[in-house]
């Protein structure tokens, strides 16, 4: 039984990634708990739907009101008998909250929709997504685009420059959902040298041994501008329907989520992002 977390706020960009999430493990039996993250202040809260401002809900009743909304048309439109859904809120910052339930329901995957920073339509992680990728770390996450219409990935984009070892549990969701859907894997080398190093060509080997029952292939990326510029454009020109890579310090993603630099740089990704967290 699969559990995936889906952090909602009762937007679109929300409900578009509990739709990618139920589409993405369609085969699966899976559990998908719905978390809203809530700071005790009424302003902070959702909108109230009750006109009368006297019969205003603390934040944490209207919370419970609105994931029963939300949960009961979802159960309404489910015609998926391996899929069970649980609601949960939590009075506490949206990382505070994703980290506890990590942890009290072994959670496997969590799924969460994005939008622009500040709005910004070009910028593909807004400020809540990178807060969530550095803030959690024992977890993979997929950030789903907020225009993206969804569907089952079949060509998956792996973005690896071979300089670390890989492991089974490090790669286990991007196993599980290539399996699941039955994708082909794309293993795309972005680097500017030519020949790899003797570790890396160790570390090539082991990832044919872990990816041994998938349709895989390799291919070389060469940089012209920038490495988010190349992998943006082999995505578009592969038509790629989702890009997995490890986040750890050393690939350039570690550069686009620091907190300073993501109103600057834009990574304008137009398929879901599937982010594995580096484990040791």
């Amino acid at each position: 039984m699969k559990q995936v977390l889906v952090p909602v706020d009762f937007s679109t960009n929300a409900s578009n990634a509990l739709d990618y999430a139920r589409i993405l493990f369609a085969n699966k039996n899976c559990i998908f708990f719905l978390l809203h993250a809530h700071i005790g202040n009424s302003n902070t809260s959702t909108k109230l739907k009750d006109n009368d401002s006297n019969a205003a809900l603390d934040p944490t009743k209207q919370s419970k009101e609105d994931l029963n909304t939300l949960l009961n048309q979802t159960l309404k439109n489910n015609n998926n008998i391996k899929h069970g859904f649980e609601i949960i809120t939590k009075t506490d910052s949206l990382i505070n909250a994703i980290n506890t339930v990590i942890i009290s329901k072994n959670i496997d995957l969590i799924v969460m929709g994005t939008k622009g920073a500040k709005g910004a339509k070009e910028i593909f992680l807004g400020s809540n997504a990178v807060r969530v990728i550095n803030g959690v770390h024992n977890c993979p996450i997929i950030l789903v685009p907020q225009s993206y219409k969804v569907k089952a990935p079949s060509l998956i984009a792996f973005s690896t420059n071979f300089k670390r070892a890989f492991n089974k549990k490090e790669l286990k969701s991007l196993i599980s959902i290539t399996l699941s859907c039955n994708a082909k894997i794309n293993i795309a080398r972005i680097m500017e040298e030519e020949y790899l190093t003797d570790t890396q060509t160790e570390n090539k080997e082991t990832l044919k041994k872990l990816f041994n029952d998938l349709d895989y292939i390799f291919c070389k990326i060469d940089v012209e501008t920038s490495e988010t510029n190349a992998l943006r454009d082999f995505v578009k020109q592969t038509e790629s329907d989702l890009i997995s890579l490890v986040h750890h310090k050393h690939n350039f993603f570690q550069k686009i989520t620091e907190e300073d630099v993501v109103d600057k740089i834009s990574f304008n990704s137009p398929v879901p992002l599937l982010i594995l967290p580096e484990l040791k």
